[in-house]
């Protein structure tokens, strides 16, 4: 018998909540990450409504709340003078799930790991599969020494995921990054994620636990380099010029504008989540641009389908494990090109940069603003409860005259 029923590689947002899913299945679970505590990551602040759900669930948003989880109601679009273009609200959501949570990913990470049941080695690098003479996966080889087998094992090790090796990734790089800043000593927020909408491209921002806050700021790619630490001053004076709304955080910006943490902004899919014995699970099978808040809780979702299809079976014999994975990646998979396509519309409508999508974006989203009908569609496909079309709004990504297919 197999030391473990499923050996989950890497405690990220998806392995630690695919952990909690399959231990209230009374699965034997082992999780291991590299790193000994998890780090200050300026990422995964948002947990969608359908996430909340998920994690409702498995009896997780109550240790999250009392973390001091913040509740997030509305995305606004906003011009760089504070002037209201059009709100996607999670009021207009069916059911008690009419919200999302704002939270440190950090603090997220930790309390997930410490309501854990299952096995937890922090501080743990997987060195390598195991696999049996026929190529199968049985399990990993620790840094450690250990050998640990499994009868499922799960990649959860990220985009640049080293337990997929031999599995094609098709990668594709936006023009742009996004610096981003915590802010300490803001002034009251509110409940929005407000997206400043510039000829310069994004601005988001938007208040965190703790009277803190996070800015995110869209930078042409390199453009950071070319600034340098020395230069940030300088660079503050000119976004806050650009952005006058932003000025209400000036303070805050400037005392704590070395926190910045520079992240790119890419998208990829890979040709195949699974080979035998083990699965691929959030970014290490696909990742998006982090503007519209996907990344993190396309991993839960995969998490929770992953699960979902674990409970159906027994016994994890080879044969079980096989048909398990190969329902996961196909009822999944088509989900995941949704989200891809979506996310994708999204980030070009909101950081396209070009002298005609500037000047026509705000009558665009001030035309729909009012279109209920539209908002509702796009905020349950945001929110993670469906797949509805939203042609409109793909129409108005394509103010550049290019395809806005994923």
């Amino acid at each position: 018998m197999p030391d473990y029923d499923v050996l989950i590689c890497g405690a990220g947002a998806g392995g630690l909540s695919l952990a909690h899913f399959l231990s209230r299945q009374g699965r034997r679970v082992l999780v291991v990450d590299k790193q000994s505590r998890p780090r200050d990551q300026h990422k995964g602040e948002l947990l969608q409504p359908r996430s909340v759900q998920l994690l409702s669930a498995a009896g997780l948003i109550e240790p999250l709340t009392r973390q001091g989880s913040r509740t997030v109601n509305r995305l606004v679009c906003r011009t760089a003078h504070d002037a209201e273009l059009v709100d996607l609200d999670f009021g207009l959501l069916d059911g008690p799930f009419n919200y999302g949570l704002l939270h440190f990913y950090r603090d997220f990470r930790e309390v997930l790991g410490a309501e854990l049941a299952a096995d937890y080695r922090q501080g743990t690098k997987v060195e390598g599969l195991l696999r049996s003479s026929d190529g199968r996966v049985t399990g990993a080889r620790l840094a450690c020494g250990t050998e640990v087998s499994a009868a499922l094992t799960v990649a959860c090790d990220g985009p640049r995921s080293r337990l997929r090796a031999g599995i094609p990734s098709s990668q594709r790089r936006y023009g742009h990054q996004l610096a981003a800043f915590e802010l300490t000593g803001v002034p009251e927020l509110g409940t929005d994620m407000t997206m400043y909408l510039t000829s310069a491209g994004l601005r988001l921002l938007f208040g965190m636990p703790g009277g803190r806050a996070r800015l995110y700021v869209q930078l042409p790619v390199n453009r950071f380099r070319d600034i340098g630490r020395a230069g940030l001053a300088d660079w503050i004076t000119t976004l806050l010029r650009e952005v006058p709304a932003l000025s209400k955080v000036e303070s805050p910006l400037r005392a704590n504008m070395h926190s910045v943490q520079v992240l790119p902004a890419w998208r990829a899919s890979v040709s195949a989540w699974q080979v035998p014995g083990m699965v691929l699970l959030g970014d290490a099978a696909h990742t998006v641009h982090p503007v519209v808040g996907q990344g993190m809780n396309a991993a839960i979702g995969d998490a929770w389908s992953l699960a979902s299809i674990l409970s159906t079976v027994d016994v994890l014999t080879p044969g079980a494990v096989d048909s398990v994975a190969a329902r996961y990646e196909a009822e999944r998979r088509p989900v995941m090109a949704y989200v891809a396509r979506l996310s994708h519309v999204l980030a070009r409508l909101f950081t396209t940069t070009s002298a005609v999508a500037t000047l026509v974006r705000p009558h665009l989203l001030r035309h729909n603003r009012d279109n209920a009908a539209l908002r509702r569609r796009i905020v349950h496909n945001m929110a993670g409860f469906g797949s509805d079309p939203f042609t409109a709004w793909a129409v108005m990504s394509a103010v550049r005259g290019r395809s806005a297919s994923y």
